[in-house]
C-alpha cells in the first residue's frame, strides 16, 4: 500500500497532535470558567476522534471498513495517545502525564469507531457539498 492523497490530512493531523501536545505549558494562557468543564479533555476527545476518522479514510478506500481494521486503528490511536502523554512526562516543559487525557483520547477514538461507518456512507453527500474532498477520498 503506497501513500495516496488521502494520507496527507491524516499525516498532517498526526503531526499537529504531536506538536500541539508537546509544546511547553507556558505557551498556553490560563483559562478560567472552571476550565470550561475541562475544555482540555474536550479538545483531546476531538483531536483523537479526528485522528481516527482521517486515518480510517486514508487506509480504507472501500465502501466499508472491516471490524478488524477498526480494532487495529483503535489500538494504534490509543497507543499514540499514551505515547504522547509519556513523552510529555519525560520532557521538562511544564507538561505531565494525565490519565484523564488518555481517557479523553480513548473516548474520542471509540466515538470514531462507532461513527466511521456512517461517515463513510455519507461521504458522497459530504463530497457533494465540499468538492475539495473529491481530490482526497
Amino acid at each position: 500500500m503506497g501513500l495516496t492523497k488521502a494520507h496527507i490530512p491524516a499525516i498532517a493531523w498526526t503531526l499537529f497532535i504531536a506538536t500541539s501536545c508537546l509544546l511547553p505549558a507556558s505557551v498556553f494562557e490560563d483559562f478560567t470558567f472552571d476550565s470550561l468543564f475541562e475544555l482540555d479533555k474536550l479538545i483531546h476527545l476531538i483531536l483523537f476522534f479526528t485522528f481516527f476518522v482521517l486515518w480510517a479514510l486514508a487506509i480504507n478506500q472501500r465502501v466499508k471498513i472491516t471490524f478488524n481494521e477498526k480494532i487495529i486503528l483503535l489500538i494504534i490511536s490509543i497507543l499514540y495517545g499514551i505515547m504522547i502523554e509519556l513523552i510529555q512526562s519525560l520532557t521538562h516543559h511544564g507538561r505531565s502525564y494525565e490519565l484523564g487525557d488518555v481517557i479523553a483520547n480513548t473516548i474520542g477514538s471509540v466515538i470514531g469507531v462507532i461513527t466511521i461507518g456512517i461517515l463513510i456512507k455519507k461521504l458522497p453527500l459530504i463530497k457533494k457539498h465540499l468538492p475539495f474532498l473529491q481530490k482526497l477520498y
